[in-house]
């Protein structure tokens, strides 16, 4: 199912539970941008930390730059504080006004490429609702042409990812042209909807390197976890790790006396290089104390630990 054929539906919905006809027609809107690209003036990703947030013309307050479903009162895409960097990032969620209502947030503008990127990077946490979806989509253009088509370069996040991870996504290129224009489409529950699904994306940006399915010589030969830095940390540390085969990866911080702290990740994921940070919280988003904690990466067979320390 292609997004807008998934916007459409949601609308028809919408249309048959209530009456606000403005909220059909916020997203019958976005589903009719997405399929264009007007003439804009280059710029860089606008707003790609989530730092700038303004009102519209109808009292929703949005991140600057981007469309959304707000429709006030009923809001759905919002700042989420802290960051992963600055002090913001952006939330999507679905709500229940009777129905439920997922949050999307679209950019649509020009962008001045100096190469062709081969992979997306965001950081990203979630709270996936049993059997739901929360959707990140990308496209790239040139002119007419396209680059990178939404339908390839649609990545679907269906699990919770408790802490703010920095995720790459390969983007599948169709042309050997540079693109000057793109479209990224933040989504919560647009396949099953669930109320309650959130994501949380912030630090949007274009790449090239080892998250391209076309550069798989880049791609590591073998599992690996890399120790935290900075180590000792505080308040936040980083930990990179490395998968060469699709996997179903789990990564957990427990405690000197092995008790689990917090599940950072549990998801599958595909052959490339990440990045997570933890933050020093446990599952409960309390901050735990100073000492030394142990890091538990799991990727099929693969199981290995590194000892991080927390000062305080």
């Amino acid at each position: 199912m292609t997004l807008f054929s998934m916007l459409v539906a949601i609308a028809r919905q919408y249309q048959i539970v209530t009456s606000r006809r403005e909220m059909v027609m916020r997203l019958l809107s976005l589903c009719l941008i997405v399929t264009l690209f007007s003439s804009l003036s280059f710029s860089q990703i606008p707003n790609a930390g989530f730092e700038n947030w303004e009102t519209d013309p109808d009292s929703n307050y949005n991140p600057a730059g981007w469309q959304t479903t707000n429709s006030f009162p009923l809001v759905n895409v919002e700042p989420y504080s802290p960051g992963c960097q600055g002090n913001y990032a952006m939330k999507v969620k679905t709500l229940n006004p009777g129905f439920p209502f997922p949050g999307v947030a679209f950019l649509q503008v020009a962008y001045n490429f100096s190469q062709i990127p081969t992979r997306f990077s965001a950081c990203v946490k979630s709270n996936i609702m049993p059997g739901d979806q929360a959707y990140i989509i990308v496209g790239l253009m040139r002119g007419d042409s396209v680059i990178a088509s939404q339908d390839s370069c649609t990545f679907r996040i269906d699990a919770t990812i408790g802490q703010p991870t920095y995720r790459d996504f390969p983007l599948t290129i169709q042309s050997n042209l540079i693109p000057d224009s793109l479209i990224i489409i933040v989504a919560s529950g647009l396949g099953s909807g669930q109320v309650g699904t959130e994501l949380i994306v912030d630090e949007l940006a274009f790449g090239t390197g080892s998250a391209s399915v076309s550069a798989k010589e880049l791609l590591p030969g073998s599992f690996s976890l890399h120790q935290n830095y900075p180590n000792p940390f505080n308040p936040s540390t980083t930990i990179d790790y490395e998968i060469p085969k699709l996997s179903k990866v789990e990564l957990h911080i427990y405690n000197v006396l092995g008790q689990h702290v917090v599940g950072i990740l549990n998801e599958e994921q595909v052959p490339g290089r990440y990045s997570l940070v933890w933050n020093g919280q446990d599952n409960r988003g309390s901050q735990v104390s100073g000492g030394v904690y142990f890091c538990r990466l799991q990727a099929g067979a693969y199981i290995e630990t590194k000892k991080l320390t927390l000062l305080k």
